[in-house]
This record gives structure tokens, sequence and C-alpha cells, in this order.
């Protein structure tokens, strides 16, 4: 099991961590953390499923069927996050979470490389 110094791995405010790369990325967060995450970023119950979808690296087709919706209604609602949260990807959709769940949490976030 691999260990991290305090405040420098995105755990809960109970410390748990995904050990595992195949382990849910849902799982990252406490329910209550996902709750506290997607208020701060103004997220619907369904953009928040969808989130947590594309955080276990599901595809369209899989969050469809997953959430009993259709492949294209899934592609709607990933473009509406990207426009609400200003970005153009799945990982940068990723990246705003983490940072709000840091942001929230009290994490220190690393200064960028200077070059």
């Amino acid at each position: 099991m691999t260990t991290h110094p305090q405040g420098s791995h995105p755990a809960g405010h109970d410390g748990h961590v995904a050990v595992s790369p195949r382990k849910s990325g849902r799982s990252l967060l406490t329910q209550a953390e996902w709750v506290e995450v997607s208020g701060a970023l103004k997220l619907s119950d369904r953009e928040t499923e969808i989130v947590q979808c594309v955080f276990d690296d599901m595809k369209e087709r899989a969050i469809a069927t997953h959430l009993g919706i259709s492949a294209h209604t899934v592609h709607t609602h990933l473009e509406r996050l990207y426009r609400k949260l200003t970005v153009s990807s799945r990982c940068g959709l990723v990246l705003t979470v983490v940072g709000e769940y840091h942001r929230l949490s009290g994490i220190r976030q690393p200064e960028p490389a200077r070059v």
C-alpha cells in the first residue's frame, strides 16, 4: 500500500484513499464530499452522476446504460458540463472537480513549475 505525506493526496476527511488504479474513481471522495463539491460547482444531481461516471472512466455508451438514458443525452450532458465549468475535455472536467475538492478541503495546490 502506498502512503502519502499528510495533505499531499486526494484523501477524504476520514483519510481514505483509493489504492488500486482499477478501483472506482468515485470512491476517491466520500458521498458527503461529492455533495459538497457538486454544490460548490452548482451541479445538478444528474450532472453529478455523469461526473462520477467520468471519474470511473466510463465511455458515453456505458454511462448511458448505467443511468438508463441515451448516449445522445449523455453527450448533451457532457457538452453542457464543459460549458458550465469552462473546460473542453473529460480531463479538464476531472481536474476542475479535483481542484474544487482541494479548495474546499484546504489541501494546498502545488505551484506550477517555472521554466
